[in-house]
C-alpha cells in the first residue's frame, strides 16, 4: 500500500458508530405487464463511517438494484418509488443531475463485475484515471500524472509507468480490476460501493482483490457496500451481512454471528451451507 495513501488525513479512524449512509423504506419500481411494480420493498440498511456491509442473495433478489440506487445508476425506467438514501445528510434519492456530478466519484466511488465495460478502450487506462483526477479535484496535466501513478502503484499494478501508457485490452482481468479501483478511489471517496468486483475472475485473482479492497479500506477509512453472490467472499471482507430474497431483507446480522451459527432465516442458512460453511450452523437455531 503506498505510503502516501495510508498517511493522508482522510486515513484518519472513524468515529465509533457515526453513520456514513442511511437507507430507510426503499423502494425500486420496475416495468411491468401492467405498469411499474415494485422490485425492491421497504429496504432498510445503514452503514457506519470505516464500515464494511455485504449484500448477498440469489439473482434477482434486489441486491444489485439497491446498490444502484444507491449510486444513482438505476437501469432504464426503473425508479425509486419511495424512501429516503442518506449519505451524511445529503438525500441521494431527490438529487439533480448536477448533484450527482458533485457525489460521483468526490463522495461515493464505484467497481462493477466487467472492468472492461467502463474502460474506453482505445484510451491508456492513465490518462483515463488522470482525466478524472484533472476534472473532479482541478490538478494540471503534470500533476495529475504523477497522481496516477501513485494511485497504480498503491493498487497492486507492477510496473505503474507502464500501465500508465497501456490500452485497457492489454491488461489481464485483474489488472483491469485494479485500475478501475485507482479511478474509484481517485478523489478520495467516503464510501466505496463493489458490485461483484470479484465474480469475472480466477480464484487466485479474486482473493487478491480481496485483500486489496480489505487493504485499502484500513488505510484510508473507506466504508464498502459489497455485493456479491458468493456468501464466503463476503464473509471475508465484511463486518455486517444483509441477505436478500425476494426483494426484502430477510436477516441482517454481523458476519462473526453468521459464522458462529446465529442465522435465524432459513434461507441464510442454506447460503451458509452452498458457501461450505454448513459445519459453523447449528441445526437447533430453526425457528418457525
Amino acid at each position: 500500500m503506498s505510503a502516501d495513501l495510508a498517511t493522508r488525513p482522510e486515513a484518519a479512524a472513524p468515529v465509533a458508530g457515526e453513520p456514513l449512509l442511511e437507507v430507510r423504506g426503499l423502494r425500486i419500481a420496475v416495468p411491468g405487464a401492467d405498469g411499474p411494480v415494485d422490485a425492491v420493498h421497504g429496504v432498510d440498511l445503514r452503514i457506519g463511517r470505516g464500515e464494511s456491509l455485504g449484500l448477498v442473495g440469489e439473482s434477482g433478489s434486489g441486491k444489485t438494484l439497491t446498490c444502484r440506487a444507491v449510486l444513482g445508476v438505476l437501469p432504464g425506467r426503473c425508479t425509486v418509488a419511495g424512501g429516503t438514501i442518506d449519505l451524511g445528510g445529503t438525500d441521494l434519492a431527490t438529487l439533480s443531475a448536477k448533484g450527482w456530478r458533485d457525489v460521483h466519484a468526490l463522495r461515493i466511488g464505484a467497481v462493477f463485475q466487467d472492468p472492461a465495460s467502463y474502460l474506453n478502450p482505445s484510451q491508456s487506462v492513465g490518462r483515463q484515471l488522470a482525466e478524472v483526477l484533472r476534472i473532479k479535484t482541478g490538478l494540471g496535466r503534470r500533476a495529475a500524472k504523477a497522481r496516477a501513478i501513485e494511485l497504480l502503484t498503491a493498487v497492486g499494478l507492477k510496473r505503474p509507468e507502464v500501465v500508465y501508457d497501456q490500452i485497457p485490452a492489454h491488461l489481464s482481468g485483474g489488472m483491469q480490476q485494479r485500475a478501475m479501483l485507482a479511478i474509484a478511489i481517485s478523489c478520495d471517496p467516503q464510501l466505496l460501493i463493489a458490485d461483484e468486483p470479484t465474480t469475472a475472475l480466477d480464484v487466485k485473482t479474486q482473493a487478491e482483490i480481496v485483500a486489496l479492497l480489505r487493504g485499502l479500506r484500513e488505510s484510508i477509512g473507506l466504508s464498502l457496500l459489497f455485493v456479491s453472490h458468493d456468501l464466503a467472499v463476503v464473509t471475508e471482507l465484511c463486518d455486517r451481512i444483509a441477505v436478500f430474497q425476494g426483494g426484502r431483507i430477510v436477516e441482517e446480522a454481523a458476519t462473526a454471528d453468521l459464522l458462529a451459527g446465529r442465522a435465524t432465516h432459513p434461507y441464510t442458512r442454506s447460503l451458509l451451507r452452498a458457501a461450505g460453511l454448513e459445519t459453523t450452523v447449528r441445526e437447533d437455531a430453526d425457528v418457525a
